[in-house]
């Protein structure tokens, strides 16, 4: 099995999402907070630029996210800087590869947001259903991403990690 290429703590490393067809969706900046070879943490300080399909966004909250290599979904914990957690929001993706300082995966349009009260919700399922026809998604994708938006959503209502972490 091929050893994961590892983040060093403190080090910065940038996200870069695309589409199923390789177009570009999503460029971001983190700081990595730890790496274990399945488990990449890193942080996101509100107010840096992202840059998406759509032009630059500066998002209003601190973002602590938690990126598995093992997993078809990320989870980005949102808090107003100085404020307590805002919403748990959860991609769902091809599973995440470093290499050097890029972190790389494949949005598959499909989200999941986590309330602070518990409330989980499917978001983009109009999206995902339009980008299946697109970029004609292989059947195995298709499930893939089903399974993880169910399973992320049964992890936020089980409390288990890391929305055990308020």
């Amino acid at each position: 099995m091929e050893r994961a290429c590892l983040a060093a703590p403190g080090s910065r490393i940038l996200l870069r999402a695309t589409k199923y067809d390789g177009s570009a969706h999503w460029i971001q900046p983190f700081r990595v907070v730890s790496d274990d070879g399945t488990l990449l943490v890193a942080q996101y300080a509100a107010k840096m630029p992202i840059y998406t399909s759509r032009g630059e966004f500066r998002s209003p909250y601190d973002s602590r996210v938690y990126f598995w290599r093992d997993r078809w979904y990320n989870v980005f914990r949102l808090s107003r800087p100085g404020c307590a957690l805002a919403l748990w929001y959860c991609n769902v993706t091809t599973p995440p590869r470093l290499e050097g300082d890029q972190l790389g995966y494949v949005d598959l349009d499909l989200d999941v947001a986590v309330r602070p009260g518990g409330c989980v919700e499917l978001l983009d399922e109009d999206e995902f259903a339009l980008h299946q026809r697109r970029y004609n998604y292989p059947l195995d994708v298709i499930s893939a991403a089903r399974s993880a938006a169910n399973q992320v959503a049964q992890l936020a209502l089980g409390n288990g990690f890391p929305f055990d972490l308020g």
